[in-house]
């Protein structure tokens, strides 16, 4: 055993380490037999922590401005608590889901996620508050995470897995396209204390889908593959693991800063804020087209070259806005989007592919606390130049340098076996 741990180690160091996936289970059988696990995942993956919040706080910040007179780097500096609490978190929770299982976890941490949502309605002006606030969301509500849901889904599907991720990473995405404007109609001038109890109910829909559908299936290829997956000292000592974590931390500092401003941006542009939301919600079809066309492909093409392409159309989505202003503003969205969409999609899939599902929920939830320490970074550094500098040009074009290194990043993983079975040829 200490032979075949040290050899592990050796090939995942030297990036020639392959996964043993059998790939028999056709993915039609797969699709028929998991679709009520989809359903579940799909709707909690959407309306969970990483979606509400996230997607909802552009909206938030002209009215909480207008009412306590915070800045914009002060309101959106909310993410870095939130990215705290996820760092702490998640390792926990991915140890907690590979012993104890997914529907337990997330029965407990929606209504706590829900009852946080709520007390930011309560709020009297109090930043401390609001940061503790965010900072307990993600901490209670990690249990509502793709980190849960990605792993209930790809225990089941092996040689849909690309696709099945893709559709239940498509519920944050859906959350994109839908909570932009229908806050702003809740909202109004500033009915902000609505929005957050509004957003506390929708956070409750999950729950019967998985009190119902999440519970575990039959024995499938891929869940029998588990017990061979990569030990967790092998792959926290591999190049291949820690590439990851800075590829999608990167991109994700460049993408949550666009998605969090695109509002406040465009406003600032001259567009009034209904017109800025319904912009910034096409970022949202971006997302869902995204995950699901990019989930399609990377079951027969090489992903990482996959993510590397789409990290470069995402660099052209900013310089468009950067030249454009509004007049570009939603082809820019759109592809920010599709960035947005194949990122997490990608960060589930290829830590399944590379490492196996035997400690994918440790490892999953590492990578995603880094994914996290980006989003969160990325709006308050856009905030704080905006206040600095009076404008969001500066911002715009370290957007796109990020997007260019999280490119080139992608580039250089290594090959992995499990793709040989979904090649074209």
């Amino acid at each position: 055993m200490a032979r075949d741990g040290a050899a592990a180690t050796a090939a995942l160091r030297a990036g020639e380490f392959h996964v043993s996936i059998d790939t028999r289970p056709r993915a039609r059988a797969e699709l028929a037999s998991g679709w009520p696990l989809l359903v579940a995942a799909t709707v909690g993956s959407g309306t969970g922590a990483s979606s509400l919040i996230f997607y909802s706080l552009g909206v938030f910040v002209a009215p909480l401005q207008a009412a306590f007179g915070w800045t914009r780097g002060d309101i959106t500096s909310a993410m870095i608590y939130s990215s705290a609490g996820l760092v702490l978190a998640a390792p926990v929770l991915g140890w907690l889901i590979d012993r104890a299982g997914e529907r337990r976890v997330a029965l407990a941490s929606i209504p706590c996620f829900a009852a946080v949502v709520y007390a930011l309605s309560l709020l009297e002006g109090n930043l401390t508050g609001f940061y503790l606030c965010f900072f307990l969301a993600a901490v209670l509500g990690c249990g509502t995470t793709p980190i849960l849901y990605t792993r209930a889904v790809a225990s089941h599907f092996d040689r849909a897995r690309g696709l099945a991720l893709g559709i239940t990473l498509a519920g944050p995405g859906t959350a994109a396209i839908v909570l932009p404007p229908f806050l702003v109609g809740i909202i109004g001038t500033g009915a902000w204390r609505q929005g957050f109890q509004v957003l506390a109910l929708i956070a409750l829909v999950s729950w019967p889908l998985v009190w119902c559908w999440l519970r575990s299936t039959p024995a499938t290829a891929a869940s029998q593959a588990a017990a061979h997956g990569i030990s967790r000292r092998a792959a926290l000592g591999s190049r291949v693991y820690w590439t990851l974590a800075l590829t999608f931390a990167l991109v994700a500092m460049a993408a949550s800063a666009l998605v969090v401003h695109m509002v406040p941006m465009l406003k600032d542009a001259g567009l009034d804020a209904a017109h800025a939301a319904r912009v910034a919600s096409v970022i949202g079809i971006g997302i869902i087209l995204g995950r699901l066309l990019i989930g399609w492909i990377i079951d027969r093409l090489f992903a990482p070259r996959v993510a590397a392409a789409i990290f470069a159309i995402a660099a052209c989505g900013c310089v468009l806005l950067a030249q454009g202003g509004p007049r570009e503003a939603p082809v820019a969205a759109f592809l920010i989007g599709f960035a947005l969409g194949a990122e997490v999609d990608l960060m589930a899939y290829l830590t399944s592919r590379y490492f196996g599902l035997r400690h994918y929920g440790f490892l999953y939830g590492t990578v995603y606390s880094c994914f996290w320490i980006g989003i969160a970074s990325g709006p308050a550094i856009a905030g704080w130049l905006f206040d600095a500098t009076g404008g969001y040009a500066i911002a715009l074009w370290a957007i796109v340098g990020l997007f260019a290194l999280g490119a080139l990043a992608a580039l250089s993983l290594p090959r992995f076996e499990g793709m040989k079975h979904a090649s074209p040829a």
